[in-house]
């Protein structure tokens, strides 16, 4: 049987965003032990989004992709400018299905948010994350990310270490 390929789309229809929201829901209460914060800070930033498009009439704010996998969203990755970085941007909402990992959908996903920034002649993208995600930390150091702030906070209620990532195009 032929191994079945996910699909990366952009993030344009109806049920995209819950779709993604729950997927960070489910997935970090379920292998982190994080809250329904986490689900409530996605979905705040993606609707954010969303709505700077609309506003602007282009995808000058940024655009969102998901990967489909037998037609049911998988995984999810964006890339929004940095408005307080000039020249930055900023990759967000990286999240991949266990179903769909170990297939090269993650980096995939990744490699088209940053095609988007070197498209959009980015001076470097930026990510924040939290220690003890290693798959993702895995992927971002493979693409060129490297840790540049950490520090201890509690977040999506738990005690964690808030990291910043950055990868200088």
């Amino acid at each position: 049987m032929p191994a079945r390929t996910a699909t990366i789309r952009e993030a344009d229809r109806p049920g995209d965003l819950g779709a993604v929201a729950a997927l960070h829901g489910v997935l970090y209460a379920r292998e982190y032990g994080m809250d329904r914060t986490m689900e409530a800070h996605v979905a705040a930033g993606m609707a954010e989004l969303v709505l700077a498009c609309e506003r602007e009439g282009s995808s000058a704010p940024g655009r969102l992709w998901v990967a489909e996998l037998d037609g049911r969203v998988v995984g999810a990755t964006g890339l929004t400018r940095a408005d307080d970085e000039p020249g930055w941007a900023q990759l967000r909402w990286v999240i991949l299905d266990p179903a769909a990992r170990g297939g090269g959908v993650g980096r995939r996903l990744v490699g088209t948010a940053l095609d988007e920034a070197r498209r959009r002649v980015c001076r470097g993208v930026f990510l924040r994350t939290v220690a003890g995600l290693h798959a993702a930390h895995r992927l971002y150091e493979k693409a060129g990310f490297r840790v540049t702030e950490s520090h201890p906070a509690r977040a999506w209620g738990v005690e964690t270490v808030v990291q910043r990532m950055e990868l200088r195009l």
